[in-house]
């Protein structure tokens, strides 16, 4: 009966869902990191698939049917853009400092990495796009030549640690302004940081869904710099 459900072309989809809403209802539940729908549902789905010995090609039968709404969730994101343009045009000085700022140093450190550990220009492309939304961040590790499986996963595994040490550090480091919190959530931890920034409040919320955006924006319209530096540095 496993087999015949395995076999079937939606058994990746049903799974992926199945266990992401399973993680929404514990989460909603009770507040913990690991219960986050996201996370939850990819940690189940590997335990899953480990356990009961299915490879992964026939998770990938049906669960690549789900990579087809990457572009319209890319294009959806126009949709908060339009929804918190008003946030954008009463506060774009200290967004776009913020923004700009935050692409600026995470380019640096993705820099010194590659001092520190040698890495190839694969990998360079690879962990370039990880703090901006996936949907962005895929086409950006595709057009850079980096790997596309664990773009994904590095964008994630971003998300997940800025949305848990986000509101810790603006505690430490006194940062009460919800404007300030927002971008620095969108901006750092993009869809994850943007769930955490709506638990805090209204204007955090709004600021980071928009700052989520502009980021994607930015990072996109920089890649050709991103590029050069492959081209001096790794080719």
């Amino acid at each position: 009966m496993l087999d015949a459900f395995v076999s079937d072309p939606f058994f990746g989809i049903f799974l992926t869902l199945f266990f992401y809403l399973l993680g929404l209802k514990l989460h909603q539940k009770w507040q913990l990191a690991i219960f986050t729908p996201l996370i939850f549902a990819i940690i189940c789905v590997i335990v899953f698939l480990l356990v009961f010995d299915i490879p992964q090609t026939a998770y990938d039968n049906g669960g690549q049917f789900l990579s087809i709404w990457i572009t319209p969730a890319t294009v959806c994101l126009a949709i908060k853009l339009e929804n918190n343009y008003q946030y954008l045009k009463e506060n774009y000085i200290p967004i776009l400092t913020g923004i700009i700022s935050g692409v600026l140093l995470h380019t640096i450190l993705i820099l010194a990495l590659y001092l520190l550990f040698f890495f190839d220009g694969e990998l360079f492309a690879t962990l370039y796009p990880k703090s901006i939304t996936t949907a962005i961040a895929v086409g950006v590790s595709e057009s850079l030549g980096g790997l596309e499986s664990l773009t994904v996963a590095v964008v994630v595994f971003t998300g997940i640690l800025g949305a848990a040490i986000g509101p810790g550090l603006f505690k430490i480091m006194k940062i009460n302004d919800p404007v300030a919190q927002g971008i620095a959530l969108g901006t750092g931890a993009h869809a994850m940081g943007t769930t955490k920034a709506i638990e805090m409040g209204e204007v955090q919320g709004a600021m980071s869904s928009l700052s989520v955006v502009v980021t994607g924006l930015t990072v996109v319209l920089i890649s050709p710099i991103a590029e050069i530096l492959l081209n001096i540095f790794f080719r």
